[in-house]
């Protein structure tokens, strides 16, 4: 099993309509405990998949973070979470906001 993630910013210039990014900044200034999407794409054997999971920043580390996985894939049980992951803000799609009470 191997992954890569994929960049959401090349593929909200293809499908900008559709495909929605946190701006840049917010990408370029996450803090540790804040939890992010990225997009893994998995590769067992000859199969692909692309699945979408969190990520719990744990630091920075120059132009990029280190978190840990916060869900498990569907396709495997080789990834779990609590795997140590590192990423750009390139590959945050999305920062997850909790929603005011009511």
């Amino acid at each position: 099993m191997k992954y890569t993630l994929d960049s959401g910013e090349e593929l909200s210039r293809e499908f900008p309509e559709t495909f929605w990014m946190p701006p840049r900044d917010e990408r370029e200034n996450l803090l540790p405990g804040e939890l992010v999407k990225l997009m893994f794409r998995i590769s067992l054997e000859e199969d692909q998949h692309v699945e979408r999971m969190w990520v719990i920043v744990k630091e920075r580390k120059g132009n990029s973070y280190i978190g840990v996985l916060d869900n498990d894939p569907y396709c495997t049980a080789e990834l779990r979470t609590g795997e140590e992951v590192e990423f750009c803000p390139e590959h945050v799609i999305q920062i997850y906001e909790e929603l005011p009470q009511a």
